[in-house]
C-alpha cells in the first residue's frame, strides 16, 4: 500500500514537469519567432532566406548550379532571394531558340577564313551607303557630345563613331535577345567559356541594381553584350560613365555611350597628341607574305624601309613601333601600318580586320562630312 501511494506521487510529479517543460518551450518558441519577425520586418534578405516563398520555376528550375548561384549573390552581395527566383523563373533558355537570320549571318562573316577576298567580304558588312548615312545623321545629331567626349578623353570623333557604326549600325541593331536569357544559359548549361559568362551574369545583376536598369527587359546581343557600344556588363562597370550626367550611367542612351567608349579607349592608353590611327604601306608584288603580321606584331620603320623596302603611302607622323596588317582582298593584298592607337582599338575587339573596319568606316563617315 506505501509502495503504491510512493508511485502513484512520482507519476504525479513526472506529468506536472513535463507539462511544465512543454510551457517553457510554447514560451520559448514564441519568443524566437517574436524574434524573427522583427528581423523580418527590418531584414527582407532574410526573409527570403528563412522563408522560401517562391519556389524557382521555368527553363532553370532543376539547375543546381543557378540554385548555388543565387545563394552566393545572396549572402557576398546582399540580393533578394526571392526575387532572384522570380527573375530567373522568367529566364529563357536560348539553346532551345534558333538564331534569327540577321545574328546567324552576322555570325558567320564574323568568322571567315584568311582566304583571298575576306577583307572585301568583312568591310562589306559595315561599310556600304546606308551605314554611312546613318553615320552622317548620328554625327549631326551628338556632335556636341562627340566634342566634349574630344576634350575630355581626348579620342577623335571619327574612332567613336566608327566602333558604335561597327556595333549596332547607330543603334539599329542593338541585338534581339534579352541578355538575362543569354548570360544565365551560357553560364548555366555548360558552355565552354561557362566561367567567363557567370561572372559576366554576376556583373550584370550589379550593374543593373546600381544603374536602377531592369534586368529582365534589357536587350543585347547574342554574348550578351549591351547598349550602342555593346560593352559586356564587367566593361560597363569598369568604363560605362554618366556623360549626360542625368544620374543614370545608359549605354542605349547615345550620350552615355559616346561618353563610354571614350573613356574605355582613354583607360586602355589612347595616345590623344597621335592622330594618325593607321596607313596604308608600299611593298614589292601582289601578296604579302614576307612578314608576319597582325595588331600583335611590331616593327620599326627603319627595319621595314631598309630592310624589306616597305614604306608608308603618306606622312606617318609617328616614330614609335607599327603592327603590319595584311588585308586580304580578291586582288592583291593591301598592307597597312598600324600605330599605338590601332592597338588601342583592337583591345576592344581581338582582331586586326575589326580594328581596320572602325578605321575605315571612321574615315568613310569624317570625309563624307568634311570633304577631307
Amino acid at each position: 500500500m506505501h509502495l503504491k501511494t510512493i508511485n502513484t506521487l512520482a507519476l504525479s510529479l513526472l506529468l506536472l514537469t513535463a507539462c511544465s517543460s512543454q510551457q517553457v518551450k510554447k514560451e520559448n518558441i514564441e519568443a524566437n519567432l517574436t524574434h524573427q519577425t522583427e528581423n523580418i520586418v527590418h531584414n527582407p534578405i532574410i526573409m527570403t532566406s528563412t522563408q522560401d516563398n517562391f519556389e524557382l520555376s521555368g527553363d532553370f528550375q532543376d539547375n543546381y548550379k543557378l540554385h548555388e548561384f543565387i545563394q552566393r549573390m545572396v549572402i557576398e552581395h546582399g540580393f533578394d532571394e526571392e526575387n532572384l527566383k522570380q527573375l530567373f523563373s522568367e529566364a529563357k533558355n536560348t539553346n532551345y531558340i534558333p538564331l534569327n537570320t540577321y545574328d546567324s549571318k552576322r555570325r558567320a562573316n564574323r568568322t571567315t577564313s584568311t582566304r583571298t577576298g575576306e577583307w572585301d567580304r568583312y568591310r562589306n558588312m559595315f561599310i556600304y551607303e546606308r551605314n554611312i548615312e546613318r553615320g552622317l545623321a548620328f554625327w549631326e545629331k551628338h556632335k556636341n557630345t562627340l566634342n566634349r567626349a574630344y576634350e575630355v578623353y581626348g579620342v577623335l570623333p571619327e574612332y567613336i563613331m566608327g566602333i558604335i557604326g561597327i556595333e549596332t549600325a547607330y543603334g539599329v541593331n542593338f541585338g534581339k535577345r534579352k541578355v538575362i536569357d543569354v548570360l544565365t544559359t551560357r553560364s548555366m548549361t555548360g558552355h565552354r567559356r561557362e566561367d567567363f559568362y557567370t561572372k559576366q551574369l554576376e556583373k550584370f545583376l550589379i550593374m543593373t541594381r546600381q544603374s536602377n536598369l531592369q534586368p529582365a527587359e534589357l536587350m543585347g546581343s547574342n554574348a550578351g553584350a549591351m547598349g550602342y557600344g555593346q560593352f559586356i556588363a564587367s566593361s560597363y562597370l569598369d568604363f560605362a560613365v554618366d556623360f549626360n550626367e542625368d544620374g543614370i550611367t545608359d549605354l542605349w542612351n547615345a550620350e552615355d555611350a559616346i561618353g563610354s567608349v571614350a573613356n574605355y579607349f582613354s583607360k586602355n592608353g589612347w595616345n590623344r597628341s597621335l592622330k594618325t590611327v593607321a596607313v596604308r604601306a608600299k611593298y614589292r608584288g601582289n601578296r604579302f607574305n614576307r612578314l608576319k603580321t597582325g595588331y600583335k606584331t611590331k616593327y620599326s620603320l627603319h627595319t621595314l624601309r631598309k630592310k624589306f623596302k616597305i614604306t608608308p603611302r603618306q606622312k606617318l607622323h609617328f616614330n614609335g613601333q607599327v603592327s603590319l596588317i595584311k588585308l586580304p582582298k580578291y586582288a592583291h593584298d593591301e598592307l597597312w601600318m598600324g600605330t599605338h592607337n590601332f592597338r588601342v582599338i583592337t583591345t576592344y575587339n581581338h582582331s586586326s580586320l575589326y580594328g581596320m573596319a572602325v578605321v575605315h568606316l571612321a574615315k568613310a563617315v569624317k570625309q563624307r562630312r568634311y570633304g577631307r
